[in-house]
């Protein structure tokens, strides 16, 4: 019985944290409106989720930007910037 209950509960915390990394629709929707914002040009975005400013900085990376977190008490301030490949 010990070992049921052990394996039940870690199925669920394996799938508790498998559902908890992958990011809401709502955030899906706000990171590409911030791709939407870079592309024209705009360079700072602010939020005060923890979950869209790693989000960002996910992305960010990828598309080869750097970003400058500055926290405040009411939200993150996020200022991106493209890197600029050096030789």
């Amino acid at each position: 019985m010990k070992k049921l209950t052990a394996l039940v509960l870690g199925c669920l915390l394996t799938v508790t944290f498998a559902v908890a990394a992958e990011p809401s629709e709502a955030d899906q929707k706000w990171l590409t409106a911030v791709e939407k914002m870079v592309t024209n040009g705009q360079t700072q975005v602010s939020t005060p989720s923890e979950t869209r400013v790693a989000l960002l900085k996910e992305w960010a990376g990828k598309n080869g930007y750097s970003v400058d977190v500055t926290k405040t008490d009411a939200c993150y301030r996020l200022e991106l910037s493209k890197r600029i490949a050096q030789k």
